[in-house]
């Protein structure tokens, strides 16, 4: 956090002490991140320090003659600064703090200081700061100097460096102070009142406290931690917790002293002790061995190329080796965040592979950097020392044992740890000795897939046979109800959320439908704003509030509303010559303009000198925002429900105080802007204010200079000072280069920092001009946050202009598969997803409730966007696919989508295959359509791709970093890594930057078949061509094409299946000039795919004879119901379906082979029933 923000929201709220947070944030320029340093400071908490100047300190007070008893005397509301023990301050302990990282500004950044990275020795040899390194004591002062060093504006504290041998124990309580009224928990006071009184001071974050002791934990116990209360206290947000530790410690210590409490560490009552802790389960525990027969130890069974029967947490087992399968499968970082993380912390330096982070038992004051866990086990290389996989941190969190000297369990530990992992969601088979699925009988399914059982029974026997088996799935009402309830809870508490759910559930439905006038307990008697992504969208939610016959007001775009915009006036209506739709849309397109200015300009200023056609001040696109503001007839002051799209978020009439609702990810990035056109914008505007400089590329020269002397410096301050200078109405209309962001965009690149990746970004706050010439003064005020992406070479990466959400009273936003990161940045920061649906009930609710099966073909990511996507649509093997799916589907195949960029080529290449009247969709216009919903097969063939630099400019917005995974050559040239991955702390964000734009378009298109749950007639199956889908998102899988014919072999198949009699392999050589051997090889394949038959002895000197059965013409497809067996090159095809496997990264192009793995088969010719 910038302390010069700070000074400015400081400096802003005593010249308007009465503007609320939000508005503070506005009028200081300050970003959103710093809203809650703006609700502090209106609330009198974020104030200067009070007591001593920098570098004095107090010990205590002298003058009070208090005498110290009960903790229940304590003042933790109004604490005494600057106060620190005595007998500390005279130690050599002491250094600065940033943030909660030690750091000594009066060392030697290369100072011989111990290096933990690896390959590291010391501070002295490598680039790291030695500043940083608490474990080096050339950095320790007493507490005299560290005073001295709080002048240091980079400091934000100080820290005690305990050791080993310090006799002190830290009692910590995290969340157990109200931050807003000082009350502290009544059980962290009982806990201290039985230790006894001592030194205690407010936590940095003004939620918690610390009490400092002299005394020693039990013997085998390192520390101790647990929650007292099981909802948070006061106004926080997390379950209050304490924590006891000793030893080896970065202690950040305010000074706040809580005041009747003395100012010396005293010895606590030990005698307690032991009771406090066996009280609260910190004692160590035996661990009991499991009493049954079966042995968890791998020694005793015979492991080595076992191939499991049984892998998902809905089957039974009864080979104990399914379970070791399983759990060896399972991720370790995956099972420690279900478990035992708290919070990640990525900015730790950790090993490769290796991921640090506090734990469920830990504070989060301290460093956050003992803990650590790779994909195989979590270690604690602290003084809890301990260590173990999966099953031991399940074991943890279900409270088996404690995480002090934890070490790999066994026994009855082991199998309740096994159990947890089940309970989480892991796949994981359940074990019993009687398998409940080899059983025969009627209803019984045989397949190991859950999905493929539940298909093989009846609808009517579903439910029950899932149910026994611990699946569930909620029906459509349902699922739509808990849909209502999800977004009603997030516009009553004033939140904001993304609302996850599946589509087809009724998201848009559900807001358009809703009679909100009638629920303004829900409401808090505010409109809901109901923003879609297109006009069609736009549509159909006005029909559906049509129907219900609810109270609603839509709002149309300036070319619906406006026929002048609309150019069906251009002939009677110029303007310097130009017709009148051209120049509207030259000024609200190419400059920014607000449609409201232009169309008055052009109404006082056309060359004809007339009133406009469409009515002027009367024109529809300006009266519907009067007939907004009046609201409808009747009781209500007020619409209920607005429609709008997207671009309506920038009024700031619909968002300010109201519950606003983004249907769909928005994107507010200006893809209009390019550096060129906003050089030119800010060259003009800097000449219009009369700037310093007027050039380009003197205003970037000018915003890298960072010395503070000079000529060069006092020019950069004087051109900092003007660019908040508004230039006049007319230079935006007559200056052909003018732009209404033009100064926002001078700020920010002003402003910009270094990012990583060579970027740099810069936001600031803008408040568009208000260019009506009869504006008044109570209009809405507006805000829109600005912000640039540059790379190193300073030419513009980004552009984003986001309106200001912070000002409405709620934020819906509605999506199937959300990506957080691009809702951040088109949003506000801080908005997070909520669920209506967990992912297993997601799934069999699509599947059963729905109606959509998906189909994943192959197991290649296949992008198909950029200049090479055309080389990447293997035609080969889609034309395979093409041909069968015509072949088994007829006329019930014509439809796909894909990438804009081969969408042209796909539809010729189905029209090639025989698809009647082919339709097509691409990516990017696919949300919200209902152009297939009743078509019952579809194909979605291959995946967007934005590129890295996409991903790494976002990084750069949300200030994360990572880098693209790069691989070396023989040549020692470093190239793209094959798989797309990012390396660096915020690796796994860039990597769900990517999936997302993949995945969300992917999961969309999908979704476009079978969207009415509540039509069982309505059913459709969608092929889907990549494996860039969200986890459980398809049903089966195929390995895919297998083999397309070589032009020789399409020859021999040519002949025979011209051939009016069979064939031996000499005479198709022979028509074909190839060898004998090579055509027998080839229709041995077609044989054991049952494409042609063989009569071994039966042709001449006992030769075999060859006839076509059913020869495919491109390639083969084998839909036959059993498993096929795989071939290691790349000639063959089968279609053989599989549980889906955990998509990988892809690949950049399309590949060629297939899977090893056996197949399990689905029945797929039978096609989408209306029994599914």
């Amino acid at each position: 956090m910038s302390d010069d923000v700070v000074e400015r929201l400081r400096f802003t709220h005593e010249n308007n002490p009465n503007a609320s947070p939000k508005r503070l944030l506005w009028l200081a320029d300050a970003d959103p991140s710093y809203l809650e340093a703006a609700e502090a400071i209106v609330d009198g908490e974020l104030v200067d320090d009070q007591g001593p100047v920098h570098g004095h300190c107090r010990t205590g007070s002298t003058d009070r003659g208090v005498s110290w008893n009960h903790w229940a005397d304590a003042d933790f509301a109004n604490p005494e600064p600057n106060t620190w023990p005595g007998e500390l301050l005279e130690r050599e302990q002491w250094m600065g703090h940033i943030e909660k990282k030690p750091f000594a500004p009066w060392g030697d950044q290369d100072a011989p200081a111990e290096c933990s990275k690896d390959g590291h020795d010391t501070a002295a040899t490598c680039d790291c700061d030695a500043r940083f390194k608490w474990g080096y004591h050339g950095n320790y002062v007493d507490g005299e100097a560290v005073a001295m060093a709080e002048i240091d504006p980079r400091l934000d504290g100080r820290a005690f460096l305990q050791t080993e041998d310090d006799p002190f124990v830290y009692v910590d309580g995290d969340d157990v102070r109200c931050p807003e009224t000082g009350d502290v928990h009544p059980a962290f006071i009982a806990i201290l009142e039985h230790l006894g009184i001592t030194y205690a001071d407010v936590s940095q974050s003004d939620s918690g406290a610390h009490a400092i002791y002299r005394g020693e934990l039990p013997n085998g116990v390192k520390q101790a931690a647990w929650r007292i209360d099981e909802d948070p206290w006061g106004e926080n947000d997390d379950l209050p917790s304490i924590e006891i530790y000793p030893g080896k410690r970065v202690c950040v210590m305010t000074g706040e002293h809580v005041l009747g409490t003395p100012t010396e560490i005293n010895e606590w009552d030990d005698s307690v002790l032991d009771d406090l802790l066996e009280a609260n389960d910190q004692l160590p525990r035996k661990v009991t061995r499991d009493p049954a027969d079966v042995s968890v130890d791998r020694e005793d069974y015979d492991l080595e190329d076992y191939e499991p029967n049984t892998t998902s947490s809905s089957e039974t087992t009864d080979d104990i080796r399914d379970i070791f399968h399983a759990i060896d499968r399972l991720d370790a970082q995956h099972v420690a965040k279900k478990t035992i993380v708290q919070r990640w912390n990525d900015d730790a330096n950790t090993s490769e592979g290796e991921r640090a982070f506090w734990p469920t038992w830990g504070s989060l004051s301290d460093g956050g950097t003992a803990n650590i866990v790779n994909d195989e086990r979590w270690q604690d290389t602290g003084e809890l020392g301990g260590y173990g996989g999966v099953v031991t941190m399940a074991a943890i969190d279900a409270g088996e044992i404690r995480p002090a000297n934890a070490r790999p369990v066994d026994g009855e530990t082991w199998w309740r740890g096994v159990e947890r992992l089940r309970e989480l969601g892991f796949d994981i088979p359940e074990y019993d000795s009687d398998d409940a699925y080899t059983q025969d009988g009627d209803g019984r399914a045989v397949s190991a897939l859950p999905i493929a059982q539940l298909d093989a029974l009846k609808p009517t026997e579903r439910r029950r046979f899932a149910k026994k088996r611990g699946l569930e799935w909620p029906s459509t009402d349902d699922a739509r109800e808990e849909l209502f309830e999800t977004i009603a809870d997030v516009i009553r508490n004033e939140d904001e959320q993304i609302v996850d759910a599946p589509t087809s559930l009724g998201k848009s439905y559900t807001i358009a439908s809703t009679r909100w006038g009638a629920r303004e307990d829900i409401t808090g008697d505010r409109p809901v704003v109901h923003l879609l992504e297109t006009r069609d969208a736009r549509d159909e939610a006005v029909d559906v509030a049509e129907e219900h016959s609810g109270q609603y007001h839509v709002l149309l775009g300036r070319h619906e509303a406006c026929p002048v915009c609309a150019g069906e006036h251009d002939d009677e209506i110029t303007i310097n010559g130009d017709p009148a739709s051209d120049w509207l849309d030259a000024q609200c397109e190419g400059k920014g303009m607000p449609f409201s200015a232009a169309h008055r300009y052009l109404e006082e200023h056309n060359d004809q000198g007339v009133e406009l056609p469409c009515g002027g001040d009367r024109c529809t696109a300006i009266t519907q925002w009067e007939k907004y503001r009046e609201g409808p007839d009747g009781e209500l002051d007020y619409w209920p429900l607005v429609i709008a799209t997207h671009n309506f978020a920038f009024a700031p009439g619909l968002r300010s105080h109201n519950n606003v609702v983004v249907d769909e990810e928005p994107s507010y990035e200006q893809d209009d802007l390019s550096t060129s056109r906003i050089r030119d914008a800010i060259g003009a505007y800097l000449r219009e204010i009369d700037a310093p400089v007027t050039t380009w590329e003197a205003f970037i020269q000018l915003s890298l200079h960072d010395d503070y002397q000079g000529d060069a410096a006092r020019e950069r301050d004087a051109l900092e000072d003007v660019l908040w200078t508004e230039p006049d109405r007319d230079w935006y209309f007559e200056c052909p280069d003018a732009h209404t962001l033009a100064p926002a965009l001078a700020r920010a690149i002003f402003r910009a920092e270094d990012r990583a990746n060579g970027r740099r970004f810069g936001k600031t706050g803008h408040e568009p001009p208000r260019l009506e010439a009869g504006v008044r003064d109570d209009d809405d005020w507006n805000r829109e946050w600005v912000s640039v992406v540059l790379d190193e070479n300073n030419d513009v990466q980004t552009v984003r202009t986001v309106p200001d959400f912070g000002a409405a009273r709620s934020v819906v936003g509605l999506d199937a598969h959300p990506a957080v990161p691009l809702w951040q940045a088109n949003t506000v920061p801080w908005i997070k997803t909520t669920d209506v649906l967990e992912s297993e009930a997601r799934q069999l609710w699509r599947r059963y409730e729905r109606g959509l099966r998906v189909v994943q073909v192959g197991d290649a990511t296949r992008p198909l966007s950029g200049d090479k996507a055309l080389e990447w649509l293997n035609e080969d093997k889609l034309e395979v696919l093409l041909d069968q799916l015509v072949d088994e589907y007829g006329t019930q195949f014509r439809t796909a989508i894909t990438t804009g960029q081969v969408e042209d080529r796909l539809e010729e290449l189905m029209e090639e295959a025989g698809c009647h009247r082919p339709e097509l969709m691409h990516f990017g216009e696919e949300k919200s359509r209902n152009d297939f919903q009743h078509e019952r097969v579809g194909l979605v063939n291959g995946c967007m791709d934005p590129g890295d630099d996409y991903v790494l400019d976002l990084l750069a917005e949300l200030d994360l970093e990572a880098e693209v995974e790069t691989a070396t050559d023989s040549a020692g040239e470093e190239y793209r890594a094959r798989g797309r991955g990012f390396e660096g702390d915020d690796a796994d964000t860039a990597q769900e930057i990517l999936a997302s734009v993949r995945e969300n378009h992917i999961a969309q298109a999908a979704g476009r078949y079978a969207r009415d749950p509540t039509d069982p007639d309505v059913t459709a199956t969608v092929f889907v061509r990549t494996d860039a889908m969200p986890a459980a998102f398809a049903d089966v899988q195929t390995p895919g094409v297998e083999w397309v014919y070589s032009d020789l072999q399409e020859a021999i198949v040519d002949e025979l299946r011209s051939s009016h009699r069979s064939r031996t392999a000499r005479e198709l050589a022979d028509a074909v000039d190839c060898s004998k051997e090579h055509v027998r090889q080839t229709l041995e394949r077609l044989v054991n795919v049952d494409a042609v038959q063989a009569a071994e002895g039966l042709g001449s000197n006992g030769a075999t004879l060859y006839s076509e059965s059913g020869l495919p013409h491109t390639g083969v497809c084998d839909i036959q119901e059993s498993p096929t067996d795989s071939y290691v090159d790349s000639s063959r095809w089968a279609l053989a379906i599989r549980d889906p496997t955990t998509p990988d990264n892809g690949d950049l192009g399309p590949q060629d082979g297939s899977s090893d793995q056996p197949a399990d088969v689905w029945d797929w010719k039978a096609g989408p029933g209306s029994g599914d």
